[in-house]
């Protein structure tokens, strides 16, 4: 996806000489510079729809960075990964980064606050990627690249703004792909979502500056995922443990099973089992198996019952349930009473 070339057009020699905006023509030039290392990235890793960038989960991704980053200038206490932590001085900063993005985009020819916020986005704009998503699949990169041009979680927060307007103008400018106030929307609640949630940890590569550990995670997490998908047939069962393997057994089917083994070495690398079912769960959703089956539950009820709460405590099969409710549009599949269906 070469979108970089179209990012500003003739205004760009502009931007890189430094930006209007808080700090000095060198930190203005250093935010800029990291934006750019990043995006050279970030399109190397751009999550794609039908072969193209999807536009809501574009945006939502360095709108979600932003927001982490501000999260880590502001609470040093270690809390749990995804515990919503709410603190007045969190309330006073992100506005300031909004703020900013509306600059931003003003100089584009937009000016997004001229109509009120949206809040409520259209299902196909809807970011395909949740915050845990986003900072497993892009945070090492993230950081070192801010650490590499001497900004820290504050000044990353606003490189994380300058990507958000980058991205904006590619999508709402030149392509006009998604509307202008959706996309200022998804950006508005991404930096609240990242600002306001504790983040999953940074990990050993952020500490040693290797380059190789997420990778190499990433495909052992990819391998075990196969390996852990057993059974036959045009549909895939979930729910409780015993009961979804009975049922596949039962009615075919497919079903996922770690070998105890295998997830006591996963416990051990401080590698959380349910990364394996969603993972083999996105597998066979890109494979399009025809539909996806919860058993012994009520899906409806348990989304009801389940919503909100701290995936700390959420069952792995809660989990995917919820994790199908907010990406399996995305992927070409409909809620249909206690099933997931290819359209």
């Amino acid at each position: 996806m070469a979108f970089l070339k179209n990012l500003f057009g003739g205004s760009s020699k502009k931007r890189s000489s430094g930006e209007e905006g808080p700090g000095s023509q060198k930190q203005q030039k250093q935010r800029y510079d990291a934006a750019m290392e990043f995006l050279e990235l970030f399109q190397e890793k751009t999550p794609l729809l039908n072969g193209r960038p999807h536009a809501g989960t574009v945006m939502s991704i360095p709108a979600r960075w932003a927001g982490t980053s501000l999260f880590r200038v502001i609470n040093k206490k270690e809390v749990d990964p995804g515990v919503v932590v709410l603190s007045e001085e969190v309330n006073t900063a992100y506005p300031q980064l909004l703020n900013l993005f509306a600059y931003y985009c003003k100089q584009s020819g937009i000016d997004v606050m001229a109509k009120p916020l949206v809040t409520e986005f259209p299902e196909e704009d809807k970011p395909l990627m949740d915050l845990a998503q986003i900072q497993e699949a892009y945070q090492v990169e993230y950081n070192e690249i801010m650490k590499k041009h001497g900004l820290d979680y504050l000044e990353g927060a606003r490189a994380g703004i300058i990507i958000c307007s980058m991205v904006f103008n590619y999508h709402c400018v030149s392509n006009k792909d998604i509307d202008p106030y959706i996309a200022t929307g998804i950006v508005a609640m991404g930096v609240v979502e990242g600002a306001k949630t504790s983040p999953v940890p940074l990990g050993a590569r952020a500490a040693s500056g290797g380059d190789s550990n997420v990778d190499q995670a990433a495909g052992l997490i990819k391998t075990i995922a196969e390996s852990s998908i057993s059974g036959s047939g045009t549909r895939l069962v979930l729910g409780e443990q015993d009961a979804a393997v009975q049922d596949a057994l039962d009615n075919g089917g497919k079903f996922i099973l770690v070998h105890p083994e295998v997830a006591s070495q996963l416990k051990n690398a401080n590698v959380a089992l349910f990364l394996i079912y969603e993972t083999a769960l996105m597998l066979e959703l890109q494979n399009k198996i025809d539909q996806v089956d919860f058993v012994g539950i009520n899906v409806d009820k348990t989304l009801q019952e389940w919503s909100g709460k701290s995936s700390k405590y959420t069952p792995v099969h809660v989990r995917l349930m919820l994790w199908l409710q907010e990406n399996a549009d995305g992927y070409g599949y409909w809620q249909s009473g206690n099933s997931w269906k290819l359209k």
